[in-house]
């Protein structure tokens, strides 16, 4: 048995009274929170610094690791998906198995515990098996037209059907908006049944403008991929404003990156949609759009809030901390304690996972992270547990 204290515990959602000790029994299983007057001062042991709970990735691509440094940055979205367009192709199974290995080690060793992850196909469940994190599958379908929903439907449940056999968590989610019709989405939804679903948001204004009028890059871009796209009707309003109606309203939505969302479209999505969560993903919206969300704006509408990497393609790393540490900086009116909700027990909460993840869980090792903040800066001492 083990206790354990620190200059600060934090428990997924507030910091504990100073007095406050950690006992951890067998495989670091959480058996009680008690006081150290109650404690012989020598059984504990003390740490300078913030503990808290396992960080969660609520958003990540692990098959897109091999990528890293091989998209130009700042380009805007269309260049960035015409880069991964161009350059999957080019890469042995070795190497992208070899990537996706190391990523899921750097999550890990970053204080990660749990990941939000995105799979369009099977490759990295053999790595997600024999990983020390838990992860969430989102299976991501990508079909713009109509007539396809049912083919590309079940080519997802093929795939999902291949996670549970390995015995790995995950659900069907729809890619973006601008790849995705309505018709599939009512599809997804109805499977989604006590399961989160993602969905990438207004990452680029130009998903607005093709949503508007059918105009800008995304028109030019499946002009370049030589996909046909009289199927798809402009709506005259943003994008979220028009597919949010497609998805479940009961179960859990995770909107990603949500780069370009205004006043009106969240207000709409918080009032229609009583399960949503925001995913930031900071590192991910500058290295491609060169811009953050308007997180100020997310919390004056009591946003519930979360924090992806995206992936290796988007992003110099894996760490959780890299992207507190990027909102830190941009945002000084920040407080410590709201960022590390959302990276533990709000991550946790929006994959469904908050019984074991996100908090100093009784009878869980929900992971523990000795952090050090300094200068507005997070970094990671050690790992406890």
């Amino acid at each position: 048995m083990r206790f354990i204290a620190a200059t600060r515990l934090f428990d997924g959602k507030q910091f504990l009274d100073s007095d406050m000790v950690l006992v951890l029994g067998g495989e670091s299983r959480l058996l009680n929170i008690v006081n150290r007057k109650d404690l012989d001062p020598g059984n504990i042991e003390h740490y300078d610094g913030i503990i808290c709970p396992g960080f969660v990735n609520a958003h990540c691509h692990l098959e897109l690791s091999y990528l890293k440094g091989e998209i130009e940055p700042r380009k805007g979205l269309i260049e960035f998906a015409k880069g991964i367009i161009g350059k999957r192709m080019l890469f042995s199974d070795q190497k992208i198995n070899e990537a996706a290995i190391a990523a899921d080690k750097e999550m890990w060793n970053n204080g990660i515990v749990a990941v939000g992850d995105i799979s369009n196909v099977k490759n990295s469940f053999e790595i997600k098996k024999n990983s020390k994190l838990f992860y969430h599958t989102f299976i991501e379908l990508i079909g713009l037209n109509p007539m396809h929903s049912e083919v590309v439907f079940t080519f997802g449940k093929d795939i999902l059907n291949g996670l549970q056999a390995q015995n790995l968590k995950g659900s069907l989610t729809p890619h973006a908006p601008y790849s995705v019709s309505g018709n599939l989405m009512e599809r997804i939804s109805a499977e989604a049944k006590g399961v989160p679903t993602s969905i990438h948001n207004q990452e680029s204004e130009e998903e607005n403008n093709f949503f508007r009028d059918k105009t800008g890059g995304f028109a030019d871009l499946y002009e370049f991929l030589k996909s046909p796209i009289e199927h798809f009707n402009a709506t005259g309003r943003s994008s979220l404003r028009s597919y949010l109606q497609y998805l479940s309203k009961t179960e859990n939505l995770i909107l990603i990156h949500n780069t370009f969302s205004s006043q009106e479209d969240i207000a709409f999505a918080n009032e229609f949609h009583k399960q949503l969560y925001w995913c930031l993903c900071p590192n991910a919206n500058l290295y491609v759009e060169n811009k953050l969300p308007n997180v100020k704006l997310m919390i004056r509408n009591n946003c519930r809030i979360c924090i992806g990497t995206d992936s290796l393609a988007s992003n110099h790393s894996l760490s959780i901390m890299d992207e507190m540490n990027v909102l830190f900086e941009n945002l000084p009116e920040l407080k410590l304690e709201e960022v590390l909700q959302w990276s533990t027990f709000n991550g946790a909460e929006a994959l469904m996972i908050n019984d074991s993840f996100g908090g100093f869980v009784k009878n869980k090792n929900a992971g523990l992270n000795l952090l050090n903040f300094k200068d507005r800066k997070v970094s990671l001492i050690q790992k406890l547990a």
